[in-house]
């Protein structure tokens, strides 16, 4: 081992030994074949994320890193693992209210706020503008997606296989069952959508033309109809 990655060790094991990231000791190196970055900075966005979500988001991130790598491995795709990872774990920021703007939709909100987070943690220009692109697109038009490169490749199909699941020439029963045995799901289909309409119910109209449009506006009604979105959520080939 060279000395460069001696030290970067030394350091994720420093910043283990801290209070605050001591749970972080018992998140898995890897899942289903899939490496989890162990970098300080990677480190600390998972803190951050496990610190800003509930439960059932931040197990939802990390399955999305999963997934995604596992999807993307079968495009023969490289990508930068802890961009990616960094990406994942931060992708629902802006479903939170304290992350929130006045106007902005969730995915841009979102975005800025792992921009942010990125920068104040020493990345690069590059690297926070990787995380913006693979937060902000991770639900639209996947053409753009793809533009974008690997990292918001891996955050969107990630996402659309713990959201609406997978295909099976993509991700098997075995995979899936590791990914969902190392992060619950704890709720997630109910837990997440109620999460979704309570945005929709806080900022109506700022989900024009997004993944989220169809619920809003469903939610935004007094006898709300069953939505696209819901349907998708509820039809996820995920036992809850």
């Amino acid at each position: 081992m060279q000395r460069r990655e001696l030290l970067r060790w030394a350091a994720a094991l420093a910043l283990l030994a801290q209070p605050a990231l001591a749970p972080l000791a018992a998140l898995p190196v890897e899942v289903a074949g899939v490496r989890l970055p162990r970098s300080p900075r990677a480190l600390r966005a998972a803190a951050f994320a496990r610190a800003a979500c509930p439960d059932f988001l931040f197990n939802h991130c990390l399955r999305t890193y999963v997934f995604g790598a596992l999807r993307l491995a079968q495009r023969r795709r490289s990508w930068h693992s802890e961009d990616a990872f960094i990406a994942a774990a931060l992708h629902d920021l802006g479903l939170l209210p304290r992350f929130a703007s006045a106007a902005g939709s969730f995915e841009q909100d979102g975005a800025q706020a792992a921009e942010r987070w990125m920068r104040g943690a020493g990345g690069t220009a590059a690297q926070a503008g990787r995380v913006w692109y693979a937060v902000r697109l991770h639900d639209g038009a996947w053409t753009l997606t793809e533009r974008a490169g690997s990292e918001a490749m891996l955050v969107a199909l990630g996402a659309a296989a713990d959201v609406d699941g997978a295909p099976q020439a993509e991700l098997d029963a075995r995979q899936s069952d590791e990914v969902v045995g190392a992060f619950p799901r704890l709720g997630f289909k109910r837990r997440f959508t109620e999460l979704l309409v309570a945005h929709c119910q806080r900022k109506p109209g700022v989900q024009e033309h997004t993944w989220l449009e169809g619920l809003c506006r469903a939610h935004g009604t007094a006898a709300p109809p069953a939505d696209a979105v819901e349907r998708e959520i509820a039809a996820a080939p995920f036992a809850e």
